[in-house]
């Protein structure tokens, strides 16, 4: 099958772009979810049960799409939402997708897990930015995160309080999933034939999660599974306490990042 981004018309196509282009182990990470993925399967049905009901005879020749969220006007009623590890899906990483935000003028959330730093983040886009921050055991890891995002002027801190326990990725562990990525028996054909994935995996820069490296060797010198990282380094103890704390710290605009299960 020869499918190409100029055939993609839809989120359907790219998903079938992105299984022909990645290797087996990384697509399934990214298009997969917790144990039976029953909670992602209903947040995806919910979409279908939205209705657009239009205002006909109104004159669409100038259509305003624009929003303001947290004191920011943005051109699009939706932001590019922080997803971690985003140069396993493409050398560009981040770099790619807050060039988007800024092209499209909307809020581009960074992950506590990018493989690019909020200071080159910073440095290339100057279009509205959330950090999104996990509460970890290492305080200094902490103060190192949210100092770092204060610095580079980032608009909104989002404390994520949905994963103090990593969740049971079933997908991940049929194919062995790691960060960075390791070749097992069963994952070796899978990377054996998506040869330009590993050419720019290894020629495209060193895969690196910047925010965590001078603290922790888990997802940067050290093969983890993202469910183990979750369950070991961040602080499972975490209240409202912590939250208001961490708020005043950071003194701007503040939020909390959780998922609904339905």
């Amino acid at each position: 099958m020869i499918l190409r981004l100029k055939d993609c018309h839809n989120f359907s196509d790219f998903r079938k772009l992105a299984k022909l282009k990645l290797p087996s182990p990384i697509f399934h990470y990214i298009d997969g979810a917790a144990d039976d993925e029953i909670t992602y399967a209903r947040n995806t049905s919910a979409f279908d049960d939205v209705d657009l009901v239009p205002n006909v005879l109104r004159g669409v020749e100038n259509v305003d799409l624009s929003t303001t969220i947290f004191g920011k006007k943005l051109d699009l009623p939706f932001y590019l939402s922080p997803t971690a590890l985003q140069r396993l899906f493409h050398y560009d990483g981040e770099r790619a997708v807050g060039k988007a935000a800024k092209k499209f003028n909307t809020m581009f959330g960074v992950s506590a897990l990018a493989t690019v730093s909020v200071e080159e983040i910073s440095s290339m886009i100057d279009t509205p930015k959330m950090f999104q921050f996990y509460f970890h055991k290492d305080r200094g890891l902490n103060d190192s995160c949210l100092e770092r995002a204060k610095a580079a002027k980032f608009d909104v801190m989002a404390l994520t309080v949905d994963t103090i326990t990593g969740g049971n990725r079933e997908r991940d562990l049929r194919t062995g999933f790691t960060s960075p990525p390791k070749l097992t028996l069963s994952s070796l054909f899978s990377f054996a034939t998506k040869p330009m994935w590993g050419i720019n995996y290894l020629t495209k820069g060193k895969f690196e999660l910047p925010h965590l490296q001078d603290f922790v060797k888990e997802g940067t010198s050290t093969n983890s599974s993202i469910g183990n990282y979750f369950s070991t380094m961040l602080d499972q103890s975490m209240n409202w306490k912590d939250a208001e704390k961490l708020c005043s710290q950071w003194g701007g605009h503040f939020a909390l990042k959780f998922f609904k299960i339905r």
